[in-house]
């Protein structure tokens, strides 16, 4: 398969500089890599830039400008724009650890999605990472950071090979759709339209992968095997009544029983694609 990755991104180039440095040491190389960025400005872009001199597979930057939070737009232009036949997805303040992409394709199948975990860094480690650490694979191993996250359970248990597998496995229910790590195939994606764009901050990862599930794409965890390392930051864009007003757009989509949004993928968007 050829596997296109999206990272979204919105403002912070030092966090997506730490993502592209893991992407870089991935065990099985991405075939393209899309930012899909929401309106970012100059500093950003000359991150891009520097990096495509540097990576070996191409590295293109899917941009529009910066209206509010239209993260469900931008994505559903690089999936438009993405070459690959298989999709998977980080945020911009997510690490992959180096196997990420290898195990992504291991578990990828048929109406499948694979559904990712993350471990939380604490302000201090987040800080203190760099390029150079994340390049020497220090996320990978066992050191005194470690002391600095949350959800230590999952990381310890992503380091045993045995244990790790088998949690996975054992999920009591299918995994709903995690945005900052999780995969499928582009026709998948197609075939829901995308992410309904009416969605701002919150539920739009939970709604793309609910339509996903009705249109019998089933989802399976990888939340041990392949964990990302989120970096600790602001969010200056959260607003309680804006999630409330999601969590009713979705809840009602469910109802609904809604797996083709309206709101999604355009005909120009699948034009500009395959033309």
């Amino acid at each position: 398969m050829r596997i296109s990755v999206i990272v979204s991104t919105y403002n912070h180039p030092r966090a997506l500089n730490l993502v592209l440095a893991g992407l870089a040491r991935q065990t099985r190389p991405a075939d393209e890599i899309l930012v899909a960025d929401d309106g970012s400005g100059a500093e950003t872009r000359a991150l891009i830039e520097a990096w495509t001199r540097r990576l070996p597979m191409p590295l293109r930057h899917v941009w529009h400008p910066d209206e509010g939070f239209r993260k469900c737009r931008i994505l559903n232009r690089a999936i438009a724009a993405a070459r690959g036949d298989y999709l998977v997805f980080f945020d911009g303040d997510c690490i992959p650890s180096g196997w990420c992409l290898a195990v992504h394709e291991r578990r990828a199948a048929p109406r499948r999605y694979v559904s990712g975990g993350k471990v939380l860094l604490d302000a201090r480690v987040s800080a203190q990472l760099d390029e150079a650490a994340v390049g020497r694979g220090v996320l990978d191993r066992v050191g005194s950071w470690w002391l600095g996250v949350e959800k230590k359970r999952r990381l310890i248990v992503s380091k045993l090979p045995g244990l790790r597998n088998l949690l996975d496995r054992r999920v009591p229910r299918p995994p709903g759709w995690r945005g900052e790590n999780a995969s499928t195939w582009a026709a998948h994606a197609h075939a829901v339209g995308g992410f309904d764009e009416r969605f701002t901050y919150g539920y739009e990862d939970a709604d793309f992968g609910q339509r996903l599930l009705l249109a019998g794409v089933i989802g399976v965890s990888v939340r041990y095997t392949a964990p990302v390392y989120h970096l600790e930051h602001g969010r200056p864009w959260r607003n309680d009544a804006v999630i409330a007003a999601n969590k009713a757009l979705y809840d009602a989509n469910r109802a609904q029983r809604v797996v083709v949004t309206p709101y999604g993928l355009s005909p120009q968007m699948n034009t500009e694609h395959h033309g």
